[in-house]
């Protein structure tokens, strides 16, 4: 019966450290957020050209691009423009999945590209830093799989935004 009960402690500090952990994450744009959200320059069928060009040479592949706005007007539905690229760069996805299979849920990448009605465009995607986090991966070089990941699609990124030349 107090093993039960040290479960049930152990479990809820895990969930309160875990809501704490969070609460601490701060705004979209800094480091430690979830989603890693940023204004595009350009609309989504640029935006989307301009982030699978910035990782192609990094041997990032565009896999499939998922168009919520086309699947709504299907079911007689109105939705603002809005779009997912499935992304992924398989040698960097193999090993990924030989330190913990569960990473199948993240993987391929995703990227969210939508627009508002006041017609800017948004870029939205998981930050890769959390994948150690929430597949529980230690494995050095792992993490450094994840952290080069999060740096691409860091670079990537500013090729949505115009130069000021």
């Amino acid at each position: 019966m107090k093993s039960l009960n040290m479960k049930k402690i152990l479990t809820t500090l895990t969930g309160v450290s875990l809501l704490f952990f969070l609460s601490a994450c701060g705004n979209s744009e800094s480091r430690g957020s979830f989603l890693k959200e940023y204004s595009s320059d350009y609309n989504i069928t640029v935006t989307a050209k301009r982030i699978t060009d910035a990782l192609s040479p990094k041997n990032y592949h565009l896999i499939k691009i998922i168009n919520y706005e086309k699947v709504a007007k299907n079911i007689k539905k109105y939705l603002k423009p809005t779009i997912t690229l499935e992304i992924d760069n398989p040698k960097i996805s193999t090993k990924l999945l030989d330190c913990n299979p569960t990473m199948t849920v993240d993987l391929p990448l995703r990227i969210g590209i939508y627009n508002e009605l006041n017609g800017s465009t948004h870029l939205v995607y998981t930050n890769p830093e959390y994948w150690s986090l929430k597949h529980n991966i230690r494995d050095k070089t792992c993490i450094n799989l994840i952290n080069m990941i999060a740096r691409d699609l860091d670079i990537a990124k500013d090729s949505i935004k115009k130069s000021k030349n």
